[in-house]
This record gives C-alpha cells, structure tokens and sequence, in this order.
C-alpha cells in the first residue's frame, strides 16, 4: 500500500500478489475487512494463472493464511494444496524445508477448522515424520508440529495419545539447544490444560457435576 492508499501493481504477478496479500492482512488487523478480502481476492487471481515455482508456492501459502484469517477457509485450502503440491516438488536440504512444514501444518489447522480432522490427522503425522528427518527431532518446527498434532488428538478424543505426544515434545523442548522459552511454556502449558481438563471430567463423572470455581 502505497502512502496514498493505493496500490502498486508493478513488478511481475507472483510479486504483486505478494504486496497485495501483505496489504491485505494488514488491513484485516485494522478490523477493515471488506478492504481486506478484496485485496486478498485480487492477489488469489493473480496467482491463478501463474507458473509453478517455488516463489509462488510461498506466495500461495502466505495467502492462504491470509484468507484463512479472513474466514474464506475453502479459497484458502485451493492456495495450501498448490503450495504443498509446488514446495514437495522442490529439493530438499534447503530453506525451502521448513516451508513445506509450516505448509503442512498451515493445511492441517485448515481442515480443522472445516470438521476435517481425519485429513488433517494425516497430514500432520507425515509432516511430523518428514519434519524430524529434514530439520531434526528438537527443531523448532518439528516441535510446533508434534503440538499441533497433539491438539488434534485431543479434539478427536484421543487424549492418552496427545498426552503421551505433548510430553515427548516437551522433553525435546527442555533439552534442545538454543529452546524458545515460549515454545516451552506453550507445550507445557497445552500438557496442563489436557490433565486439568481430564481431572474435571473425571470430577463431572463422580459427583455429577462439575466442582464450584474458586
């Protein structure tokens, strides 16, 4: 967005819809969202007749996150699925790797929020397993995928399966070098919300109701 509020369309399609899609998820910051979804559909037709390569397949995936924001969970599953096809394609060993993660999981929490969790199950397990051989089991990104994976599982019910996985991944966490803080406190804090969660039940389930807060 240019300072006059306009935008500027040169530079080849792949890199307009890239400032289009940027633009777009600012104004969706700003609560602006009409502004925001036409941008975001202008940069989606930009896109649409463009070749694959590898600048396009992040260029699909940043707005698909953008539409995913904006609510428009279909349009954004089109641009995950064309990044994902584009970004296997690549070779691997590069900076390209931890994209193709990120993707995945981009795509995961999209059919999540679509009641898709079966998909989503299977992209996430194969994306843990392609994630700990390219970047490493205490990655940063590998880790963020077993999270999500177990979050998965809880919502699908399998709660002894997440368990175990939230505390395989905070033992990564605790003993990698150069751990986030953040990304430590996130899986342990996800651990303690599924025990709180199951102990309730567990009290709903003996006394009929759930304890009085406080």
């Amino acid at each position: 967005m240019t300072q006059d509020g306009s935008y500027s369309m040169s530079g080849d399609p792949t890199e307009q819809a890239g400032r289009l899609q940027r633009s777009a998820a600012e104004l969706h910051m700003r609560r602006r969202w009409a502004e925001a979804e036409a941008l975001a559909g202008r940069a989606s037709s930009l896109l649409a007749g463009q070749p694959d390569t590898p600048p396009l397949g992040r260029a699909c995936q940043d707005l698909a996150g953008t539409l995913d924001d904006l609510g428009d969970h279909a349009q954004a599953e089109v641009h995950y699925r064309r990044a994902s096809a584009i970004l296997s394609a690549v070779p691997t060993g590069g900076s390209d790797d931890t994209m193709r993660i990120r993707c995945a999981r981009g795509l995961a929490a999209n059919l999540r929020m679509q009641q898709r969790g079966e998909e989503a199950d299977a992209i996430l397990v194969s994306a843990l397993a392609l994630s700990e051989h390219l970047l490493g089991p205490t990655d940063v990104d590998t880790l963020a995928t077993m999270t999500g994976l177990g979050l998965l599982w809880e919502g699908l019910g399998r709660v002894d399966e997440a368990e175990e996985l939230y505390r395989q991944a905070l033992v990564r966490a605790e003993v990698a070098a150069g751990a986030e803080p953040d990304q430590v406190a996130g899986i342990a804090a996800a651990l303690a919300g599924l025990l709180e969660r199951r102990r309730n039940q567990v009290r709903v389930g003996v006394g009929g109701c759930p304890p009085p807060p406080g």
